[in-house]
Order: C-alpha cells, then structure tokens, then sequence
C-alpha cells in the first residue's frame, strides 16, 4: 500500500505515520505501508479565506499529485482553520483522506477558542499564527511541540491528540460499513 502525504513537515508525518498503526484498518499492515511525502501546490491562495475553499484546496493538491504521477491508495492532508460562532473564533484542525478511487471524507477536530491577544493579532494585524506564537513563546519552539492548542490547555490537549482524533473520523468511512449502505 502507498500513501502520499501533502507535507514535507517531520512532525506532521511522523504524527500520520503514529495514527495509522494505531488505525485498525491499517495497523496489521503497517510494514507493507510506503509512504511519499511531497509538498505540492493548491493552485489557489495559500490563504484560503473560507471552509469551502480550504476543502476545495485539498482536493486540488490531490489532484496534481495525481499529475505529477503520484499514484497512492491514500492521499493525506492536515491543515489547521479558525471559524466564528457566538461572536468568538475557534481553531480546529482539518483532516482530508482520498483514495485511489476518488472517494474522499474531511473531518474536523474539536475546537478551541483563540484567546483576546491571539485573536487581535491573527485578524486585526494579520500576522501569521506561527509568528504570533514564536513571538509569545520568546523562542520555545512551539511549531515543533504541540502548538498552540497545547500552549492554550496547559498541555492537556495537544495537537498530535487534534490531528488523531479527526484522522481516525475520516478514514472510518473507508471501512465501515454504514458508509456502504
């Protein structure tokens, strides 16, 4: 089995590599696993302003994996977003599984409200979230550890925990046979 991960960050891979031993699906496979990591180009904005377009961002790297020659079984992708409800912004994570034949499932982590001062800086002065942190941290490596999720919880929730959790939602529907209905 092959499986492409759009990102060229350790963390990250080694973070999907940990989830699929774990995944029943595929732990009794795992050896036979190779795995391709690429960084690849959306062909929109590396700033996608809305959900829809952020999907449609991953969808699109798919696709020019697939025309760069990359076939796999599964294409994996982890992106973080921040949404508005009752007036405050939350962070979460996006996971997005494709398969060879085209099928593909999102799912989402839980959320996290952005604190005040992060939030002033992420959509008043538009910083990116990794300087706001890099500078917050005075040069903890926090893009490293468990970001911002662990920063914000005390290290009770971490965003190995983040990207689990949503991995293991979307690449059920692969398997599980209410999805086959």
């Amino acid at each position: 089995m092959i499986i492409a991960i759009w990102t060229t960050r350790e963390p990250k891979i080694n973070w999907i590599k940990e989830w699929i031993k774990e995944t029943p699906y595929l732990s009794n496979i795992f050896n036979e696993i190779f795995f391709i990591t690429e960084k690849i180009s959306s062909d929109i904005s590396d700033m996608p302003l809305s959900i829809e377009e952020t999907m449609k961002w991953a969808k699109n790297r798919a696709n020019n994996l697939q025309k760069k020659w990359i076939k796999a079984d599964y294409y994996i992708w982890i992106e973080w977003w921040t949404s508005d409800f009752l007036w405050k912004k939350y962070i979460f994570w996006i996971v997005f599984v494709l398969n060879n034949d085209w099928e593909w499932h999102f799912w989402f982590s839980p959320m996290m409200e952005v604190p005040k001062l992060i939030e002033n800086e992420l959509y008043i002065k538009w910083k990116e979230l990794w300087d706001i942190m890099w500078d917050l941290s005075w040069s903890l490596n926090i893009r490293s550890k468990n970001w911002s999720m662990w920063a914000w919880s005390d290290n009770m929730f971490t965003r190995k925990d983040e990207f689990s959790i949503a991995f293991k939602a979307a690449i059920a529907p692969f398997y599980n046979k209410y999805y086959q209905l």
